[in-house]
């Protein structure tokens, strides 16, 4: 295989990191609709599940990237492997850049994001009791906003 495939296999992963971890940032903003809404007052049970089918999304986003690290991993190992006198400056440039802290903090934040959305839903689901200064309907300030309305 060749540095411009190895290259482009790379690229393509990080490409595919930003798509899975968007999925992963939508699935948590509808997870926290669900419960600010409705989740939050739902029985235990129907809570665990909703829980159960949030991880199994989850899980299986998360396989996804691990898959994607491995390609990542080993086109990053076969690129180091070409000759460096066969080597052009942009193998260099990503072999430099994969091994500076940029990378490692930005994998860092990636592995770290992901356990601390699964906590923070885990919080908010099971232990959240919901917004004690909102009202629900039917309340008397809200009966009075509506006959203020006509």
């Amino acid at each position: 295989m060749g540095e411009t495939e190895l290259i482009g296999i790379i690229r393509d992963v990080n490409a595919q990191y930003a798509t899975l971890f968007g999925e992963i940032i939508t699935i948590n903003f509808a997870m926290i609709v669900a419960i600010y809404y409705f989740l939050h007052r739902a029985s235990l049970l129907f809570r665990i599940a909703a829980f159960g089918f949030y991880a199994i999304g989850m899980l299986a986003l998360i396989g996804l990237l691990l898959e994607q690290g491995n390609y990542k991993l080993e086109a990053l190992s076969a690129l180091a492997a070409v000759p460096a006198s066969q080597r052009s400056d942009m193998g260099d440039s990503i072999l430099i850049l994969n091994g500076s802290w940029l990378a490692h903090a930005t994998s860092f934040f990636l592995n770290a994001g992901l356990w601390v959305l699964f906590a923070v839903i885990a919080f908010l689901l099971f232990a959240w009791r919901g917004d004690p200064n909102r009202r629900a309907p039917g309340t008397a300030a809200v009966h009075a906003l509506d006959t203020d309305r006509g």
